[in-house]
């Protein structure tokens, strides 16, 4: 789904005295987001994927496109087509010059109407909302209680929050990879970054290497800047995860992440098949198991 407005970096603000519920490793259940999703008028789904369209368009004509995208993307919310009414509550929440003025209040009444449609992105934008205290005076509950909701109906981005938070403010590591490997299995490209980010802090190179090209695999560009430097003989061993350098491989995680800056859509499914990547020099393929142990996609 093509997001116009990300609410990561608000939810980071979601700091201090985490009241999460007591942990049971056993109770855990991993919830996709797309058992708990409507099924979409399609006259508003056709309104929708062509105001997506016209994204790519909005600077050709001073504002004259991005009003005609505003203009579908009300007719599908008015709908309740909740990718359009997420996409508008973005723009309202931040603005978007010569077309629309920032008006938090009807932000917020879009997250509200999505909430009451039980949407599971509405859950996570209302927690995005309230943790900023954007157009929220005094709210009933705080944001980390819709962040929960919104994990526990499959969203992926608020599964990885809280994976986040239970692993580095919590520092329980195992419910925290529990989520954020749910999170993963829903191809979020965030979560398969941070498993990556995770792993090389824990030593575990392979697998650490192995997590960002499957970010790399969804588009994620600085998995991709990433993995470039892992094979470049000039980056310094312990920023390259201790790999031997390799030409090949840097060109093409550098020509891969020169084509996601020029289109952040692109997705390379066949990666992992077409370029697996080389053992370890000294852990393999996963530090945590023998040094001959492979994936099963390379036995």
């Amino acid at each position: 789904m093509k997001v116009i407005v990300s609410f990561m970096a608000v939810l980071l603000l979601l700091e201090g005295n985490y009241a999460m519920a007591e942990s049971d490793y056993r109770n855990f259940v991993c919830v996709h987001e797309k058992d708990h999703l409507p099924l979409l008028d399609a006259e508003a789904d056709a309104w929708y994927k062509e105001a997506l369209s016209l994204t790519k368009r909005q600077y050709e004509i001073r504002g004259s496109v991005r009003q005609d995208i505003l203009a579908l993307y009300h007719k599908a919310a008015a709908r309740d087509h909740w990718k359009a009414m997420h996409n508008l509550a973005g723009l309202y929440r931040t603005g978007w010059p010569g077309a629309l003025d920032k008006d938090p209040q009807k932000a917020l009444d879009l997250y509200e109407r999505m909430v009451q449609l039980g949407i599971p992105q509405g859950f996570y934008d209302m927690g995005a909302m309230i943790g900023n205290r954007n157009g929220v005076t005094n709210p009933e509950t705080d944001g980390l209680t819709y962040l929960d909701k919104a994990a526990q109906l499959g969203n992926p981005a608020a599964q990885l929050r809280l994976g986040q938070i239970y692993i580095y403010e919590l520092k329980e590591d195992g419910l925290g990879l529990k989520y954020v490997n749910c999170s993963a299995e829903q191809n979020y490209a965030e979560a398969y970054y941070e498993l990556g980010m995770y792993y090389n802090i824990k030593g575990n190179f392979p697998l650490a290497v192995r997590n960002h090209q499957m970010a790399v695999s969804l588009g994620h560009g600085t998995s991709a800047m990433i993995l470039e430097g892992a094979f470049d003989k000039r980056t310094p061993p312990h920023l390259a995860f201790y790999y031997a350098p390799d030409e090949k491989l840097k060109e093409l995680y550098g020509r891969i992440n020169a084509q996601l800056e020029a289109d952040p859509d692109l997705r390379f499914p066949n990666l992992l098949k077409d370029h697996p990547l080389p053992p370890h020099p000294t852990q393999g393929y996963d530090a945590d198991k023998p040094i001959d142990w492979k994936p099963d996609e390379l036995k």
